[in-house]
């Protein structure tokens, strides 16, 4: 197990930190007298436990709580406080134990074991739970993993134009689409009496095909047209986005966490596809995606890095090969470390690809 402790006294902090290392009960165990600084530690969510004294200047413990445990929902908390009254809020915060200063170290092996008690449940149960998700990322799949094994749902889709809708009401998800708007994409030739029967016969075949899913997902009817609900799955490009958001500021404690953001978009959204109307958000991913990798060869670049500088460069034209900043940054490189010949012929592809294309 991992835990964290955070109290603005250093002596207090020591002294507590030395008891935690008694309890022969974590792996590793972090102190910080800075609130603030702990909440830009990048191992947050892998964290077990932290330890949290209440009363600090500035941020106090239960502020502190909220904060991370917004980051990590699994996080057992435990206070330290020298006043009894302490205890009732820190229970409304699902707080597991409290600690009363000085702390008493038979007290301190009951929360230890409280945690450790928590920690097994938890991983018994994930164990044997079945986690569900839908890959958006170049095509459409369907997952579980079961056991940290992950395996595809094999999904027949009856038609085409049967999984484009269904694309199309995910990409909506929780919106209504009105029924004009499906005849009109989907159905723009047809007679209304026509495309209203083909989409009424679509919609059938979708929700039968995904009442064989293994997770909830329901297309309703409204007044003026379809609504997708899901439930118990996550979907691939709304978890890479928060990941994204949620990333905290890049250095060189954090690089390996925004090197995993980066590599974790392997292809364009729906790209198998080339569906015209999910092309601005395409666009928009890969934006957001190419910023990171812009973001990450600069520092590589400060830092001297530039090997993985340009490993940065190489995976992102796997991706996108006709990115000119991505070319740029290469010519940089090579430049740098007198590499003009590569040079030379960078450009040169570079260019060649551009003229193909226009």
């Amino acid at each position: 197990m991992k835990a964290l402790i955070v109290d603005d006294e250093h002596l207090a902090l020591l002294h507590f930190k030395n008891m935690l290392e008694r309890t022969n009960a974590f792996q590793s165990i972090m102190a910080y007298q800075d609130p603030i600084e702990v909440l830009e530690h990048p191992e947050i969510p892998a964290v077990d436990a932290v330890f949290l004294d209440i009363e600090m200047p500035g941020v106090n413990g239960i502020e502190l709580a909220e904060a991370i445990q917004s980051m990590n929902e699994n996080i057992q908390v435990v206070f330290i406080t020298a006043y009894n009254e302490f205890a009732i809020k820190a229970f409304e915060l699902n707080a597991i134990d409290y600690l009363l200063k000085p702390v008493n170290y038979k007290r301190l092996e009951t929360t230890v074991e409280r945690i450790r008690t928590n920690n097994m449940l938890r991983a018994s149960a994930e164990n044997t739970e079945t986690h569900f998700s839908i890959q958006c990322f170049g095509n459409l799949q369907f997952y579980q993993t079961l056991k940290g094994v992950k395996t595809n749902i094999p999904v027949k889709w009856r038609t085409s134009k049967a999984r484009e809708i269904y694309s199309f009401l995910l990409h909506n998800l929780g919106r209504v689409v009105s029924k004009d708007m499906l005849i009109d994409l989907f159905w723009p030739n047809y007679d209304v009496s026509k495309a209203s029967t083909q989409l009424y016969s679509t919609i059938y075949q979708i929700r039968k095909l995904l009442s064989q899913i293994p997770f909830s997902q329901t297309i309703e009817k409204t007044d003026t047209g379809y609504i997708l609900r899901l439930s118990g799955a996550k979907i691939d490009v709304a978890e890479w986005e928060k990941s994204l958001k949620e990333a905290p500021p890049l250095n060189t404690a954090t690089l390996h966490l925004h090197m995993d953001i980066f590599m974790a978009y392997q292809s364009h959204y729906l790209l198998e596809y080339g569906y015209l109307w999910a092309e601005p958000e395409k666009t928009r991913l890969a934006q957001l995606w190419l910023g990171k990798a812009y973001e990450l060869i600069d520092f590589l670049i400060r830092e001297m890095n530039d090997h993985q500088a340009m490993d940065i460069c190489l995976q992102a034209e796997k991706i996108e090969p006709c990115d000119h900043k991505i070319m740029q940054y290469k010519l940089q490189l090579f430049n740098k470390n007198g590499k003009v010949e590569e040079a030379i012929k960078e450009y040169q592809r570079y260019k060649q690809m551009k003229d193909q294309i226009n």
